[in-house]
Parts: structure tokens; C-alpha cells; sequence
């Protein structure tokens, strides 16, 4: 065998190693982080090279059964059955797009069906052709049925960037045809067959650049979207902070007045009936009751908005009061977490809210139950979002998710569906 078709070979295998790392990226999270991701895959494809050269068919197609399988389910987080449909889909499709390029090509150039066995270079092209197609399927699978986000605003600038594929299947098709007809020397095909894979990699690369981008354009949308909803959380409470001390002032005074009021009278109606007044505005002036600034403005303005939607909440403060986290962190953590048990609270059948801060072993804990009629949504335990647009809302968790980060804090999350109760724990490493 010549040199270049083991090249030609080796690029080949290197390709459709991309390919379906691109496809099961789409689809699936790394078990592991990307380089060892990358890594398997291309010591299974190494493998599979040297099969190859066995030049037993069954043995190539069951060897590339097994990796496949072994990549989905060993790399990613993935299933046994999702894995095994996976390898049959793709293996289905890599097949047919091999006969139905032969069975083409052979059919519009008028040429017998197998004669591309009598020629290396046309063998090449064909190949080169049915993995183009390959991929191209694989690209239209993942834009189908890939339920990762994918900003749809960015939808047309993908399908635009199908005129490529489908420009290079006409180039390599033409290639084709000018090898069958005309006489051209080993150098001319050789050039032809290598021109005709690299048009192969551009399109994979090309593809790659675009999935890249627009994951940096998601990153940074979500993460202008999360600032936008701190500053906008900041500005509340700043308000809700200064109300809060207004009111304060505010309870004091009347408590005053209402004492100067009760000297001055010895009717004893009136001197119980002030003496209700006074227990009730009293409630108001006992803002504080964590010591920490920040977590006791949070508290207030949940008492509230839970007593204007008719949701029972009970707020405990025991052993923590989460000091240690910085005031804008707090309230990332708090506001999105709240927001979250509000809305599905709202909607469930109870109503009900309970919050528990405190202090277990080394780790602060912050855990916050309530009704959720529905089971939640996540995919790999992450919680997605049920809105429709999920492009402009879901940032709460990823958001909560972010910031516990910079504490070396953990997250977890339950559903209780008997009691139809929605549990999220949050854990803080105790500063020393």
C-alpha cells in the first residue's frame, strides 16, 4: 500500500474522530473534562485504524460497533440503551451514505457500479464523499433533535453555513469525474485525493469555529444577563434597606406618641385598645434579627411577598447568619433561590416556604423547601427552566451555581413527589 493512502487513511480516521466527538458533544456532558474526552477518543480511533488493516470487513464493522458504543457510554453521560441507539444511528447513516454515494456517482457519470475497486483515487473520492455526507446528516440530526441551548437567534447564520458541505459534495463530485475521464498522472490524482480530504476537514473545522462562537456568545449573554439581574437585586434592596430604617424611625415615633397618649388618659378601654396598637407596631420595628444587614432585608422583603401572594413562609435563623459571604454573593444566592420557591410555590396547591440557616459540622447550610406541584425539569441533575423562552430566563440556578463556586460550596436538590415537596441545599465551607 502506498504511503500516501496510509496518510490519506490516517487523516481519514482523525476525521471521523471529530466528527462524532462534535455529534456526542451535542448531545451528551463529558463525564470527564474535555482533554481526556479527546483523549479516549483517539486512542479508540488508533484502534480502529489498526483494524482496518485486518481487511476483514465484519471484523471493521463489529470493532466499530464496540468503540462507538464504549465512547458514548464510557465518556459521557450516557446511558447503556441511549448509547447503543447512538451507534446504530450513526453506523445506519454511515453505511447508507457509502452506498448511496457509490450508487450515485456510478449512476449520473454512467459508470459501472463497482468500479471504483479498480481505481485508488476514485476509491478515495468516494470515501472522502460518503464521510462528507456523513457528516453532513450528523449536522442535521444535532440541529434537529439536540436539546442543548442553542441560541436561536443564531439559527439561519447555521443553515447558511450548509452551502459549504453542499458546495464541497459538488466539488469532490467533479473531482471525481475528472479522474474517471480524462488520463492524468499519479501526481495529478494524488493532489486530487488529498484536495478533496482537506475539503472534508475545512468543513468539519469550520463547523467547530461556529459551535465555538456561539457558545461564547451564550456564555456571555447569560452572564450579562446574571450581572444585569444582581445590579437590578442590589438596587432593591438598597431601596427596600432604606424603607426598612424609614420604618423603623417611623414604629419608634408612633410608639412614643402612643405612650404619651396613654399617660394622658385613665379610661381603661382606651388604654387596652392602645395597648394592641403598640404589640402591633411593634412587630414592624423588630426588623432585625440575624445581624447580618444584608440576610435580614432579604428576610423582610420575603415576609412580604410571600404575604401579598398568600404563601405561608417560615424563615429560621439559627446557628449562621452567613456573615462570611460578601453582601452582593448573598444576595445572588438568596434572591434567585427565593424567586424560584416563590414561583413554584405560587403555583402548587399548598403554599407553603420554610428557609433553615444554619451551622452543621464545617459547612454553612442554607436549605429551602416548598410546594411544587410539578416535578421539575433537568437533564444529567441539573435544573433547566419550564418557561418557554428558555433563552431569556434559567439564569437563577446557573447564577446560584457560579457563585457558591468562589466558596468551594456544593448545591443539591430534591423532589419529594408524594409530599409534592422541592428541597435545595445549599453548603458553604466556614471560613476559619
Amino acid at each position: 500500500m502506498a504511503v500516501y493512502q496510509i496518510i490519506f487513511n490516517i487523516i481519514l480516521y482523525f476525521s471521523e474522530g471529530l466528527i462524532i466527538f462534535y455529534y456526542a458533544n451535542s448531545f451528551f456532558q463529558h463525564k470527564y473534562n474535555t482533554k481526556i474526552t479527546i483523549i479516549g477518543i483517539t486512542i479508540s480511533h488508533i484502534l480502529l485504524f489498526g483494524i482496518y488493516y485486518a481487511n476483514n470487513t465484519i471484523l471493521n464493522f463489529v470493532a466499530l460497533f464496540v468503540i462507538y458504543c464504549l465512547i458514548f457510554s464510557l465518556l459521557y453521560e450516557c446511558r447503556f440503551f441511549t448509547a447503543l441507539f447512538n451507534t446504530i444511528l450513526l453506523l445506519a447513516v454511515m453505511v447508507a451514505c457509502e452506498w448511496c454515494v457509490i450508487f450515485v456517482t456510478s449512476s449520473l457519470l454512467n459508470k459501472d457500479f463497482y468500479a471504483y475497486q479498480e481505481s485508488i483515487p476514485l476509491q478515495m473520492f468516494d470515501i472522502t464523499l460518503s464521510k462528507l455526507a456523513y457528516y453532513f446528516i450528523c449536522l442535521i440530526l444535532i440541529r434537529i433533535f439536540s436539546k442543548k441551548k442553542v441560541n436561536t437567534q443564531n439559527k439561519t447564520g447555521f443553515w447558511e453555513l450548509m452551502i459549504m458541505p453542499v458546495a464541497s459534495v459538488f466539488a469532490l463530485f467533479v473531482f471525481r469525474y475528472i479522474s474517471l475521464e480524462t488520463l492524468l498522472s499519479n501526481t495529478a490524482n494524488i493532489l486530487c485525493s488529498v484536495a478533496s480530504l482537506f475539503l472534508l476537514i475545512s468543513n468539519i473545522v469550520v463547523f467547530f469555529i461556529y459551535e465555538h462562537s456561539i457558545n461564547n456568545a451564550s456564555e456571555l449573554y447569560e452572564l450579562k444577563a446574571v450581572k444585569q439581574k444582581q445590579e437590578i437585586e442590589k438596587q432593591y434592596l438598597d431601596i427596600l434597606e432604606q424603607n426598612n430604617k424609614d420604618l423603623k424611625v417611623f414604629t419608634h415615633d408612633i410608639k412614643n406618641h402612643l405612650e404619651q397618649i396613654s399617660n394622658l388618659t385613665n379610661n381603661t378601654e382606651i388604654k387596652e385598645y392602645i395597648s394592641k396598637l403598640y404589640g402591633t407596631v411593634n412587630q414592624y420595628s423588630n426588623i432585625a434579627i440575624s445581624g447580618n444587614k444584608t440576610l435580614d432585608v432579604i428576610i423582610s422583603k420575603y415576609n412580604t411577598l410571600c404575604a401579598n401572594k398568600s404563601i405561608s413562609i417560615s424563615i429560621n435563623v439559627k446557628t449562621a447568619n452567613l456573615t462570611d459571604i460578601d453582601d452582593t454573593d448573598l444576595s445572588a444566592i438568596l434572591n434567585n433561590a427565593l424567586d424560584n420557591a416563590v414561583e413554584a410555590a405560587q403555583q402548587s396547591k399548598n403554599k407553603i416556604i420554610s428557609v433553615d440557616i444554619y451551622t452543621k459540622e464545617l459547612f454553612e447550610i442554607i436549605k429551602i423547601q416548598n410546594s411544587c406541584d410539578f416535578v421539575p425539569i433537568s437533564e444529567n441533575r441539573k435544573l433547566l427552566t419550564s418557561k418557554k423562552d428558555k433563552y431569556l430566563h434559567g439564569f437563577g440556578i446557573e447564577s446560584i451555581t457560579r457563585t457558591i463556586k468562589k466558596y468551594d460550596g456544593m448545591l443539591d436538590w430534591s423532589y419529594d413527589e408524594k409530599s409534592k415537596i422541592f428541597e435545595l441545599t445549599i453548603a458553604i465551607p466556614k471560613s476559619e
